[in-house]
């Protein structure tokens, strides 16, 4: 064999050996099932509820049958559920203690209307807007970033709620994440499958946060693959929230 070949049969069998050590290595990141599945009752009757529970609250005195109808809606929609919309109910939350200062993303849709689909619109514990990445496609290797200073309530459940949840039309007509790949301060750390589902789909993958060397930790969410939806080609996430220890 001439000297030239065996060198280049020596580079491809370098190439085909890296190509299978990478191979290897994306096989071998770990892929997490939902572990818990919250409820999010985003329906008019609900909304009417809350209304109408509201509305007896003011009054000044009630009759037998009001109070009867308050104590109903109570047990359905309790005092600490101020809107359908809120993500997290009022009084003390994971959130009184800390959260992500930051929230960052690789692209967002450009919206001819008062409708913004910025990074902020899924940290705003509100179902009624979204985060909508701006890729001409499906968005895959799209990402939304959430950044938490060391000092913040440690994390143990990373919470997604999927899709365009504020109506059912929004919800089946835009894409949903079916993978997302999870990286934590910067470190590729698994593969979350989502369930093709408006309610809230719970995470608990280990405890994040206070970092020994006082850095920042920082949370990528990726998009990795999507359930495609039946007009646009838009992929949407309307919140990720997080709950935790480290709260009085």
């Amino acid at each position: 064999m001439k000297k030239g070949h065996y060198s280049v049969l020596r580079v491809s069998l370098i190439s085909i050996i890296l190509s299978a050590t990478c191979a290897m290595t994306q096989q071998k990141l770990p892929e997490f099932l939902v572990t818990d599945l919250i409820t999010n009752d985003l329906s008019a009757k609900a909304e009417r509820g809350i209304e109408r529970r509201n509305e007896l609250w003011d009054h000044v005195k009630l009759t037998v049958y009001e109070i009867s109808e308050l104590d109903s809606l109570l047990n359905e929609y309790p005092e600490t559920v101020s809107s359908i919309w809120s993500v997290v109910d009022d009084g003390c939350s994971w959130y009184c203690s800390g959260g992500n200062y930051l929230v960052t993303a690789s692209s967002s849709l450009k919206s001819n209307t008062s409708i913004n689909y910025n990074p902020k619109a899924a940290n705003d514990l509100s179902y009624k807007t979204a985060w909508v990445e701006g890729k001409e496609d499906e968005g895959i290797g799209e990402y939304i970033e959430y950044t938490f200073g060391n000092e913040s309530p440690r994390i143990t459940s990373i919470i997604i709620s999927n899709g365009y949840v504020k109506s059912d039309k929004a919800w089946t007509e835009n894409n949903r994440v079916k993978k997302i790949k999870l990286y934590v301060n910067e470190t590729e750390f698994g593969i979350l499958n989502l369930l093709d589902t408006k309610n809230d789909q719970l995470f608990q993958l280990g405890t994040f946060g206070h970092n020994t060397d006082g850095s920042d930790l920082v949370l990528k969410f990726e998009i990795a693959e999507v359930y495609k939806g039946l007009k646009y080609n838009d992929t949407v996430i309307t919140e990720i929230y997080f709950d935790g220890m480290d709260v009085h």
